[in-house]
């Protein structure tokens, strides 16, 4: 991979200029520092996220039980006590997690993405942030017991906070580039001096005490939803992840793919996009499904004759669905679920069926291209016998029913997410050869650690930014601005919606653009037009998923060409065309909520038909093939208007449409 990487070409002008910078693993004490620290965190993380409460509540019921016995239990009792605190300090539990992913992130991640070594600053930074979290902690009561308005930031307070926000800022710059670094501080500049904007635009003079409250205590800033939920969830499911990956599941999907796709025409493809399903649909993250998967579709795929750049695309855009795909979905979804207070099942459920159309509607544009230029199968030497790959690996769909189980049995994702990790590493003990053992378990934490860094920066960052929204009261400003734009209808606001979204996806990691985009237009969409919650923070989570394919910040698409050694840039236009189905399926799904699985059986299965039909209808549209045959212009106008058809609510519509689309392409194959 690093030869691939080294490959690719130099980034230049506006690119290098919204590109993050250079990653990259210290050796010596320092790599010792980064796996101690790595441990401590993911045990920290386990222990606050699921077994504090059980401990604690298991010492409680065994003291009452000692006191109805007439027993001594006051230190079982205390020790219970003690226990539970945890799950209900959150202030406490992020600043430890900071305490420990800040220092890391400076020592991985350098200032220039041209520099690859550490440096003084570097190492600066990481203690710099170290001490402010040490701050927070050592003086966590003053925080715990903070009364909004009574309550005031002494001068210390102040420093450390201003200092807090410049770490975030510059962690924010290393870690996603310039593009949400940028409107953190235009934010920023808004709320300092928004009081000096005319008309609609100004707002109060705030005092620096109730700015570094809001940010730096308060659970509106960066102590809030996106890192809290970093520190648990999506900490939780990344590690389960990788260790799910190191004990050898990542390998059965592939094997899996490569049996049930491998011998059909564009078979190396196909195996592509069914392997990164599977693994996305646990990972929940583009780059990590691309660096798990892309080192064995990509070279297959290219050995098959796919050039490069569409053997990285291929691969780019299967991995993003798996942030929309059940049942770990990406780290957006625990924000969903947190933001909007709906359990994170019943979104895994809604997402399941859109999820399902986005990959038909990839499988569509694989098999055309596939057939026009007459692409060869999978090697045979490649394809594993579906029999062998089930008895090899049948084992490792084991801790996915775990993970499954729990799901539907109503626990909390962390519960999920512990359980399923201890499911892992307890049946990966019974095959030594891909046992858990503790070097590996160091090397798992280390890794999910460092996966971590973009995401911790990126919703660090966007703390930041609901601090600033909530101070300036820019969400009703923006409210305002929609609905002149759109003239209070519709139809134009979900357009001009979805454009904002992906404009902000092209300059902004998933996270940061989801939360941007439920600060400002979730607003807008639930108050004017009395839209359900579930459908509207799903269409904004469906964009914000696009933006690891979306030019020219494209995290997955940079991942896949590092292993393709292709142009990344030659990536995003065929990327886009082959995500079609994620940018017309958010429309559909908030006209028609059966596809979300909601309504009768009845009312489910036609969104699911009519869904499916829209997404073929978008796919052959835009492609412009039908196998060996080209659709000419005035029928490729057509299918587009079938696909807006196929949107609108009114049965007789999504018929004719259907119809229509059907005959056109009958007519051309």
């Amino acid at each position: 991979m690093n030869a691939a990487a080294e490959a690719a070409p130099p980034r230049r002008g506006i690119l290098r200029f919204l590109r993050e910078g250079g990653r990259h693993r210290p050796g010596g004490a320092w790599a010792v520092l980064i796996s101690i620290g790595s441990v401590v965190a993911a045990l920290y993380v386990l222990w606050v996220s699921a077994l504090a409460t059980v401990v604690g509540d298991l010492a409680l019921r065994a003291a009452a039980e000692l006191a109805q016995a007439g027993l001594p239990h006051g230190a079982l009792d205390a020790f219970g006590v003690w226990a539970r605190a945890f799950t209900a300090n959150f202030h406490l539990d992020i600043a430890i997690f900071i305490a420990i992913t800040f220092p890391v992130a400076f020592l991985t991640t350098t200032g220039s993405p041209q520099r690859k070594l550490l440096s003084r600053t570097d190492i600066a930074l990481a203690g710099l942030s170290f001490a402010v979290a040490l701050y927070y902690i050592v003086l966590d009561d003053r925080f715990l017991n903070w009364s909004r308005g009574f309550s005031q930031p002494t001068q210390a307070d102040i420093i450390v906070g201003f200092t807090l926000l410049a770490l975030v800022i510059e962690l924010c710059r290393r870690c996603t580039g310039w593009g949400l670094t940028t409107l953190v501080l235009v934010l920023l500049g808004f709320t300092f001096f928004g009081h000096f904007m005319p008309g609609p635009l100004k707002h109060e003079n705030y005092s620096v005490n109730y700015f570094i409250e809001m940010m730096t205590v308060m659970p509106v800033g960066i102590f809030g939803t996106p890192i809290e939920v970093a520190a648990t969830y999506a900490f939780l499911f990344v590690l389960f992840g990788n260790f799910f990956e190191r004990a050898g599941g990542g390998l059965l999907f592939f094997e899996l793919a490569s049996a049930i796709t491998g011998r059909m025409v564009g078979g190396a493809a196909k195996a592509c996009v069914t392997a990164s399903g599977l693994y996305g649909s646990v990972s929940g993250s583009p780059t990590a499904d691309v660096a798990t998967t892309g080192p064995l579709t990509i070279p297959i795929m290219m050995k098959t004759g796919i050039p490069a750049a569409r053997a990285g695309a291929i691969e780019a855009t299967a991995s993003s669905g798996g942030a929309m795909l059940p049942p770990v979905m990406g780290a957006v979804a625990f924000i969903m679920s947190d933001i909007t207070g709906i359990p994170y099942a019943t979104i895994a459920l809604a997402s399941l069926l859109p999820a399902l159309l986005y990959y038909l509607a990839i499988y569509i544009l694989v098999h055309n291209e596939a057939v026009r230029n007459n692409e060869a199968r999978m090697p045979e030497d490649q394809i594993v016998p579906l029999h062998r790959a089930v008895v090899r690996g049948w084992r490792h769909l084991l801790p996915l029913g775990v993970l499954i189980a729990l799901l539907m049995m109503g626990y909390t994702p962390a519960y999920v997410a512990a359980g399923s990790t201890a499911a892992v590493i307890a049946l990966s003990w019974f095959w030594p050869a891909s046992a858990i053992g503790p070097r590996r378990f160091v090397q798992v934490c280390t890794d999910t650690i460092t996966q971590l860094v973009p995401l911790v920066g990126a919703v660090a960052a966007a703390g930041i930014v609901i601090g600033a929204i909530e101070i300036s009261a820019l969400a009703g400003k923006f409210t305002l601005l929609i609905n002149y734009l759109s003239l209070g209808l519709l139809v134009p606001t979900l357009v001009l919606a979805a454009v904002f979204l992906v404009l902000l996806g092209m300059g902004m990691p998933t996270p940061a653009v989801y939360i941007t985009g439920a600060a400002l237009l979730a607003p807008v969409l639930r108050q004017n037009f009395n839209l359900p919650e579930m459908q509207v923070h799903l269409f904004i989570l469906y964009f914000s998923c696009l933006s690891a394919i979306t030019p020219p910040v494209a995290v997955a698409n940079f991942a896949a060409a590092a292993i393709a050694g292709a142009n990344p840039m030659a990536l995003g236009p065929y990327a886009v065309k082959l995500a079609v189905g994620g940018f017309v399926l958010p429309f559909f799904f908030l006209f028609n909520p059966g596809l979300n699985v909601e309504g009768g059986f009845v009312n489910v299965v036609s969104a699911f038909f009519f869904g499916g039909a829209m997404v073929t209808f978008a796919s052959f549209a835009i492609h412009g093939l039908a196998g060996r045959h080209t659709i000419a212009w005035p029928l490729r106008l057509v299918l587009f208007a079938c696909t807006v058809g196929a949107i609108v609510p009114r049965i007789e519509y999504q018929m004719a449409a259907t119809i229509v689309g059907a005959l056109i392409l009958a007519i051309r194959r």
